[in-house]
């Protein structure tokens, strides 16, 4: 009975540990499957030139990418191609972007992967500043401190702070009786109270005897 319950529970543990292998290498296969969309340039980055493209085509069921543009303020849906491709591309350049033939200005720029499924997969990054024939804005504006006219030319009027008085120390009382002085007068008090009473001693004794 023993030996059947310990086969039993080698049995399971021998199952959980192939099911969990089995999940844990599903798992990170599915972790590895790259991820498409559009790395570089990045949403609202000035451009000049030509301007490679980096991203990932290569995913599930990729058949063809194409890439085009837009002007931000374009209400129309209208989209320029820049280009189309069928070969995979992971974490590389898609295509080369020549900026230079268009007018300065916001653009957004968008990725469609078309799958075998039928699907289309639309990754946009939203304005990017075309900057060949203008000057390149800063990415934080220096603020400039502005000057009132009015309190600029207005004379400041002088106000008087009071000073408050300088307090006069006193003289040292010349009658102060300090510690020790009082000690020692006390010290020779008692001694003459004990020298008086020792002369009043001897002189009735004295007396005393002369009788």
């Amino acid at each position: 009975m023993r030996r059947a319950f310990s086969f039993v529970i080698l049995l399971i543990l021998i199952f959980g540990s192939l099911l969990g292998s089995f999940f844990s290498a599903q798992a990170q296969e599915e972790d590895e499957t790259p991820q498409g969309g559009i790395s570089a340039p990045a949403a609202g980055e000035a451009l000049q030139g030509a301007v490679p493209i980096i991203g990932t085509t290569a995913i599930g069921g990729f058949e063809v990418w194409i890439l085009s543009f837009a002007y931000v303020d374009d209400t129309t849906g209208t989209w320029f191609l820049i280009g189309e491709g069928t070969k995979p591309v992971e974490k590389d350049v898609i295509a080369q972007w020549n900026t230079t033939t268009i007018t300065d200005g916001t653009y957004n720029l968008r990725l469609i992967l078309d799958l075998d499924d039928g699907e289309k997969i639309v990754f946009v990054v939203p304005n990017l500043r075309i900057r060949n024939y203008s000057v390149v804005e800063t990415s934080t504006p220096t603020l400039t401190p502005t000057i009132d006219p009015a309190s600029a030319s207005a004379t400041p009027t002088p106000t008087s702070t009071p000073i408050p008085p300088t307090p006069t120390l006193l003289p040292t009382n010349p009658i102060e009786i300090s510690n020790t002085d009082f000690t020692n007068s006390l010290s020779r008090g008692g001694i003459t109270a004990l020298v008086l009473f020792l002369i009043v001693g001897l002189y009735t004794s004295i007396r005393r005897t002369l009788r």
